[in-house]
């Protein structure tokens, strides 16, 4: 039995492309893997991301020279260990998302420096940093107004064409998408190679496609989901 950890950084609002897909997906794995367990962390919450603030900082200070502690440095430190540890005992990961300005949203990147915790997630050496969370996979669906990844790396190649002869153009690419470039290097950071994307995109760009754009998701999330 695996566990399967869905992170979602989504404000909620109503028909989310993203959120759409994540549950279809989520429900198709359900299905294929029925024995897995399956864990939803929502990161827009109430209760929001563990912080790391200048309470936290004190915190760790304390708890390293054996200091006593306040309750509410306690308190945080307790809900900082309990995610950190929820997210390195998973096996796979699912990160949901909008692009905001061409990067993830700040929930999400919070959360990527509460994981980021050296000998836990990864280790020092001699010869640089080493990941830690070995044989475990990451799918990232995010969904964007623009499209950025269509065009594979022949579009890369034509955007980068443009720029160089400083052409205008309004094409986009995936160099732009900031983002998923990020959680990507993150993942392989940790020692997770094995990174899988799904990506929604044009909606804003083409709204008469709206409803094509978000049922090839979704067939392309069920489709992923049985062997993930």
């Amino acid at each position: 039995m695996s566990t399967l950890l869905v992170i979602q950084a989504h404000p909620h609002i109503e028909n989310s492309l993203s959120l759409t897909v994540g549950e279809q997906f989520v429900k198709s794995y359900q299905q294929a893997h029925p024995d897995d367990n399956i864990i939803i962390r929502d990161l827009y919450a109430k209760e929001g991301v563990p912080p790391l603030n200048d309470v936290t900082m004190a915190a760790w200070r304390k708890q390293k020279f054996e200091e006593p502690m306040t309750d509410e440095e306690t308190a945080l430190l307790k809900r900082h260990e309990e995610w950190l540890y929820e997210f390195i005992n998973a096996d796979k990961y699912v990160f949901i998302n909008p692009m905001y300005n061409h990067f993830l949203p700040a929930e999400m990147k919070q959360y990527l420096d509460l994981t980021a915790v050296a000998h836990k997630a990864f280790k020092y050496t001699s010869n640089g940093s080493v990941g830690l969370l070995h044989n475990k996979k990451a799918l990232h669906i995010q969904a964007a107004g623009s499209e950025y990844h269509k065009g594979g790396t022949w579009g890369t190649i034509k955007f980068l064409f443009k720029k160089a002869l400083h052409i205008k153009s309004n094409q986009s690419c995936a160099l732009m998408d900031l983002g998923d470039m990020y959680l990507t290097n993150m993942m392989k950071f940790y020692g997770v190679n094995d990174v899988e994307k799904l990506f929604i995109e044009g909606a804003d760009a083409h709204r008469d496609q709206r409803q094509q754009i978000l049922d090839a998701a979704l067939a392309q999330a069920k489709s992923m989901a049985k062997n993930f």
